[in-house]
């Protein structure tokens, strides 16, 4: 993803604000990164880190020095990644942090950078040690924090740090962009959910393991919403017991899986309300499924529930039968 490029173009007042602190040696020594679910966090984190670091930044991170490169390829020893998307952020996450970071620092520059991608995946002991953290951060260490949701982050953590708040681009944008990118329509509308950047989506696709979650969820939608809008109760369950719980294994394509799900019974809802359907290219097949589902919402409030609870310790085939129970269940 060209992460300047997006900035500059999307969220103008940010990469100014972060311009004008670095050229003016005015570092704030934390920053929460806030955007809504899609919003390239990670990637404005990263590129804001490395710009700390580059060897010959132009203005901001070069992306092609040596020190740019180390930190993309994992191996800049002053620099620590945790990632709250793929597991729970805990408390020997932040001791790491602190103990490499009480010790001279490895490189010339002497300064160290951390980022903690989506903060309200951590536990309670680890929040506990970051705030102490970030109290006492020690000279030239820098923290980037990210977060789809601020309402939930403490103030204490709020107050020690300067807030970038990523303005949400539309979708129709992203669609678009991605489109011209070369990205199928229907891989642009499912993604746009995800990912709030039309570069990022065809990047995502480019990706082997993102790709192969985002196709096993894709074929597993597309035949499950077939089947809900034209199949008995029967063969719902058949397909979900024989051909849908044996193919999402990871929680990588159960999330895609769930949040296509919500997509289109958001829709199904929009359609029954007279209003377009947002997935344009699933319109005819999610009428069908409006018009004969009848506890739509409650279904949908489900979704969003189990949308919620993927990161944790979750049963995968045991959710999956759970939602589609709520579904099919008589009124």
């Amino acid at each position: 993803m060209q992460v300047e490029k997006y900035l500059k173009n999307y969220q103008p007042v940010i990469y100014k604000t972060f311009l004008n602190s670095l050229e003016k040696d005015q570092l704030s020594h934390a920053y929460l990164i806030s955007g809504n679910n899609g919003a390239p966090l990670l990637d404005v984190a990263t590129f804001f880190a490395k710009s700390i670091l580059c060897d010959d930044p132009s203005p901001l991170a070069c992306n092609s020095c040596i020190t740019c490169l180390r930190v993309d390829d994992g191996n800049y020893p002053d620099f620590f990644v945790f990632d709250g998307s793929k597991a729970t952020i805990k408390k020997e996450a932040v001791t790491t942090i602190e103990s490499a970071f009480e010790k001279k620092a490895f490189e010339n520059k002497g300064i160290r950078v951390y980022v903690l991608h989506l903060i309200e995946n951590m536990t309670i002991e680890a929040i506990n040690s970051i705030l102490k953290f970030l109290e006492e951060p020690g000279q030239k260490v820098y923290a980037f924090l990210t977060t789809n949701n601020e309402n939930v982050i403490l103030p204490t953590i709020i107050s020690r740090c300067q807030v970038l708040r990523l303005k949400l681009i539309d979708k129709q944008i992203v669609i678009r962009t991605a489109i011209e990118e070369g990205v199928d329509k229907k891989d642009a509308e499912l993604l746009s959910y995800f990912y709030n950047d039309g570069e990022l989506i065809k990047e995502i696709l480019e990706d082997k393991e993102s790709n192969n979650a985002f196709f096993t969820a894709k074929e597993c939608f597309e035949e499950i919403i077939k089947v809900l809008a034209e199949g008995s109760t029967n063969d719902i369950i058949y397909q979900v017991q024989s051909n849908i719980i044996n193919r999402i294994k990871s929680k990588e394509a159960c999330r895609y899986f769930i949040n296509m799900l919500v997509m289109a019974f958001e829709d199904a809802i929009n359609i029954r309300n007279q209003k377009n359907a947002f997935l344009e290219s699933y319109a005819t097949i999610l009428e069908t499924l409006s018009n004969k589902l009848s506890h739509l919402d409650e279904s949908l409030i489900e979704l969003l529930k189990c949308s919620g609870v993927i990161n944790t310790n979750v049963n995968i085939p045991l959710l999956i039968d759970h939602i589609f129970y709520t579904i099919t269940k008589e009124e």
